[in-house]
């Protein structure tokens, strides 16, 4: 009987240690399964990103698009002017701000311009301004 009570006791241990075994492998799986979703939830939060990215810099690009210089390096969009240094220089859309009764002052580089409300000569040309990621 002590041979048979071995071989029990050795059965019962190779089921033990195979249960171990797909228990083990079982818990690494789940590990990788969590790892995979954290790196698409990571994926999915840096789609979102470019996207956003994306659609300031292509409306960036149309307000661009719809700039006009005027004869004195004014920007226009629109009715609006805008300082022509620092849209090309910086990529900023300064707006010009009335400063005294004869010209106007760009807050940011402090640059005047002459009087806004005299008529403007459009110029059809527009200049070629690089965009710039930041």
């Amino acid at each position: 009987m002590s041979l048979l009570s071995n071989a029990n006791d050795s059965i019962e241990l190779v089921k033990t240690a195979l249960d171990a075994k797909v228990a083990l492998a079982t818990a690494e799986e789940k590990e990788r399964l969590a790892d995979a979703k954290l790196a698409l939830a990571d994926l999915k939060l840096n789609i979102a990103e470019l996207k956003e990215q994306n659609e300031q810099l292509s409306a960036r690009l149309r307000t661009k698009n719809e700039v006009v210089y005027d004869d004195e390096g004014r920007a226009w969009v629109g009715n609006q002017a805008h300082c022509g240094g620092c849209l090309g220089s910086k990529d900023k859309m300064i707006v010009l701000r009335y400063h005294h009764a004869d010209y106007y002052t760009c807050p940011a580089c402090k640059m005047n311009y002459g009087d806004i409300n005299r008529p403007r000569k459009s110029s059809p040309v527009k200049p070629d301004i690089p965009i710039t990621l930041r």
